[in-house]
């Protein structure tokens, strides 16, 4: 298990959730991330820590100076630490001048310039707390109306266009640690969304960077594309991604058994061993990078 993300309401009593990392931590042989949404506003899992009730919307932090961008991602990273977080699914890095993301506050601007030079500002800030970023929704949701967590979200942007909406996540380049891929359809370059994409998961690996999926565990995906749930995570490992993203709670009686169902995709196939070893890398040399190997 690459890491524990924290949802919900897990977070309301920091103590609890300070003593469940402690625990996992000392059972792992490798340190696993845990993560969380803090990305500003009501997007904020953190809103018991003190520091954070008063965490500006990403749209509200667009009017500020840099510097206090990056001074509200340290604030947020030290926050983290305190807990035992590690990875924050954060900042938003698309660039939506409408629709759904301009709607809802979490896109920084619809001005590329604005977006890369703020979103950067405050995955430097985590940064600077030892926090891995990971940016999203790659390679950019843009000026969608449509919320891809409950319906079909179509792009019909070619290479070009795809490329220039995720020029805003290659600005922040050594600021952040990895990717969060869209579950939207870039019609122009695959039938599925990002997540599913071979090409567009490749892309997401030309900076250095983790790819992770956004959550596999919505069921209009599945239903939308046609498909099993099963076979979202097996076509999402097989697209190349790092980390497959789960709402599921590990525990619950209804869940997927994704370890069993990449153990047994990886043991039917030397290339797609060789494919989990590649990921596996790419996650450890983050994990090195953030310092949670030392002493290993």
């Amino acid at each position: 298990m690459g890491g524990v993300l924290f949802v919900g309401g897990t977070l309301k009593k920091l103590d609890a959730a300070k003593e469940r990392i402690r625990s996992s931590s000392a059972r792992a042989k490798i340190p696993p991330f845990f993560a969380v949404d803090i990305e500003g506003g009501g997007f904020n899992r953190l809103k018991a820590h003190p520091s954070l009730k008063e965490l500006p919307l990403a749209r509200d932090m667009a009017t500020m100076e840099d510097a206090e961008v990056e001074a509200w991602g340290l604030r947020v990273g030290k926050a983290m630490n305190e807990v035992g977080l590690n990875m924050n699914l954060a900042p938003v890095f698309d660039v939506s001048p409408k629709g759904h993301m301009f709607r809802n506050g979490r896109a920084f601007s619809g001005d590329p310039k604005v977006v890369k030079q703020k979103a950067t500002a405050f995955a430097r800030g985590l940064a600077k707390a030892g926090v891995v970023s990971i940016g999203k929704h790659f390679p950019g949701y843009g000026d969608l109306d449509a919320d891809s967590d409950h319906e079909q979200a179509v792009a019909d942007w070619d290479e070009e266009r795809v490329r220039l909406e995720a020029a805003a996540f290659r600005a922040a380049d050594r600021y952040l640690g990895g990717v969060m891929l869209s579950n939207v359809v870039y019609a122009k370059l695959g039938a599925g969304p990002a997540i599913l994409e071979p090409a567009l998961v490749s892309m997401a690996h030309e900076n250095g960077w983790i790819s992770v999926t956004d959550d596999v565990a919505i069921r209009a995906l599945a239903e939308r594309i046609g498909t099993e749930r099963e076979e979202v995570v097996r076509r999402a490992f097989l697209a190349g991604n790092d980390l497959i993203l789960t709402t599921e709670p590990p525990d619950w009686s209804g869940g997927l058994d994704y370890f069993g169902i990449l153990t047994k995709l990886a043991g039917s196939d030397p290339k797609v061993a060789e494919q989990l070893d590649a990921a596996v890398r790419r996650v450890l040399r983050i994990k090195d990078r953030m310092g949670l190997l030392d002493g290993l």
